[in-house]
């Protein structure tokens, strides 16, 4: 459930809340949405095993898609998410947090929109390596 975990801690960032409110989407942001907005997936899982059991480390990636108005505000919420998620180490509600990274960042137009309202896209990719319970079999 990292993403709820996430979901959490990015609702309590000040300075992103600020800036997005509370426009924070799983998946897909609702159409008529105000900008800027925040939509986040879980994009792939790695679970690391070991020769008799899962160890209980988890590595995923969330694709953030940032979307605003304008090139300067996609950029400055991408630079937001970078101070608060790049190199964090802690806990997101109960889940305890290894390490988090930004990889593959990029900034552009939306093209599916871009024509009828010029709506920017910044995407980042957030590799988060955390804890999870494993299943003891006998």
């Amino acid at each position: 459930m990292i993403e709820s975990a996430f979901y959490d801690y990015i609702s309590g960032v000040a300075n992103i809340t600020n800036v997005i409110g509370s426009r924070i989407y799983p998946d897909t942001a609702p159409e008529s949405v105000t900008l800027p907005c925040l939509v986040y997936e879980k994009t792939g899982v790695d679970r690391q095993l070991t020769l008799l059991k899962s160890s209980g480390v988890v590595t995923a990636t969330l694709q953030l898609d940032i979307f605003a108005a304008t090139r300067l505000q996609a950029e400055t919420i991408v630079e937001l998410i970078r101070l608060a998620f790049d190199g964090f180490q802690g806990t997101w509600d109960t889940t305890n947090i290894f390490m988090a990274r930004l990889d593959n960042e990029s900034v552009g137009w939306d093209l599916e929109s871009a024509l009828e309202s010029g709506t920017h896209r910044a995407t980042v990719d957030l590799i988060v390596t955390f804890s999870e319970s494993v299943t003891t079999f006998t």
